[in-house]
């Protein structure tokens, strides 16, 4: 009886957590007024989600997910020690293979971002960019113009689970990393990957905790970006370049610069010296309107503007550092314009063919 008693008050209190769970991240009458305007005014977005129901659906989870993801965020952080084996790299080379800026026209143009590093110890490939049908995704195009050796590749780095920086995931199958013997090259490289759900052909690494790549070179560990169409788990790379600092390569930014910045000082004192990639700044009437619904923080109906952009600058700026390229695959022309005025000595563009070289 005993047992019938406490199993009946324990259904009671979950359904009773559920309903105020519920309540809880029920829209507002001015979240719904919001939401149906935005309905009624943006064909793309109600063509996105298809039904205002749906809709509903999504807006509620985002805002439960707001709060977990910052609770998750909290607690990633206090578990964190310093990086006591970091070690450091004399060489830091960056080439994009893919950008959406111009390069030599030997250079194929592609959706998305994908980088070449070198370092003292290793070749990484950072993203592969999204190639709509080919035998081979854009950057194993480009990285041949380039001169550079396919088997010199080590390491395989991506940042997010979005198909501009995954390519589908098609190079696991397709003749991107194959020698001239046409023999797969991918058992022999280790494949960093963001999300343990993927179930991809190959072997993968998948840690939420920072992990080390080699000497010189982590990764950020994964830091949840939370956005209306769903979140997004992001890992970046830092590296420690020797008598110059802290390096950050980041593919789309959706974990925010300001979380990127925070977490760099959480795992090491090294001062930061640059950040190379993307950022995420499609600035409102400058970029598709789809890159707008995409941005963590903001709903797919709020402004991006300049002013947001100018904020971002400042945050930077307290850091001090000397060398900035922000990718134009997602940050639109005006951020990128304001970024080269903030930084006049300090910019590069990431053009496809150019390397950065930190010397």
């Amino acid at each position: 009886m005993k047992s019938i008693i406490l199993s009946n008050i324990i259904i009671c209190l979950l359904i009773m957590s559920s309903d105020i769970y519920s309540q809880k991240y029920r829209l507002t009458d001015r979240e719904e007024s919001a939401l149906i305007t935005a309905f009624e005014e943006d064909s793309l977005f109600a063509d996105w989600v298809e039904n205002l129901p749906d809709a509903v659906k999504l807006y509620e989870q985002y805002k439960a997910d707001l709060l977990s993801s910052d609770s998750i965020w909290n607690s990633n952080q206090r578990k964190l020690q310093k990086i006591k084996d970091f070690g450091c790299t004399t060489k830091f080379e960056f080439v994009p293979l893919v950008e959406s800026l111009d390069g030599n026209n030997q250079f194929k143009k592609a959706i998305g971002v994908s980088y070449l590093i070198h370092t003292d110890s290793s070749t990484i490939l950072f993203d592969t960019g999204w190639d709509e049908d080919s035998e081979i995704c854009v950057f194993r195009y480009n990285l041949d113009k380039l001169g550079e050796n396919i088997n010199d590749i080590n390491n395989v780095v991506i940042s997010h689970n979005h198909g501009d920086h995954q390519n589908e995931w098609k190079w696991v199958t397709d003749k991107s990393f194959t020698n001239s013997d046409n023999r797969s090259l991918l058992s022999g490289i280790k494949i960093y990957v963001p999300e343990d759900t993927l179930n991809l052909p190959v072997k993968t690494i998948y840690s939420r905790e920072p992990v080390k790549i080699s000497e010189g070179v982590y990764t950020t560990g994964i830091i949840r970006a939370p956005m209306f169409f769903g979140p997004a788990q992001e890992q970046s790379l830092i590296f420690n370049v020797k008598d110059k600092g802290i390096i950050i390569v980041t593919g789309c930014g959706h974990h925010t610069v300001e979380k990127l910045l925070l977490r760099c000082g959480k795992l090491t004192d090294i001062p930061a010296y640059g950040i190379l990639g993307g950022l995420h700044f499609p600035l409102e009437g400058e970029s598709k309107k789809y890159m707008s619904y995409f941005i963590t923080g903001k709903l797919p109906w709020e402004k991006f503007t300049l002013a947001d952009v100018n904020k971002k600058i400042e945050l930077i700026k307290k850091r001090n550092l000397k060398l900035i390229g922000v990718s134009t695959h997602d940050s639109s022309v005006g951020a990128i314009k304001a970024f080269r005025t903030a930084f006049s000595k300090e910019y590069k563009d990431l053009i496809p063919g150019e390397w950065i070289l930190v010397e």
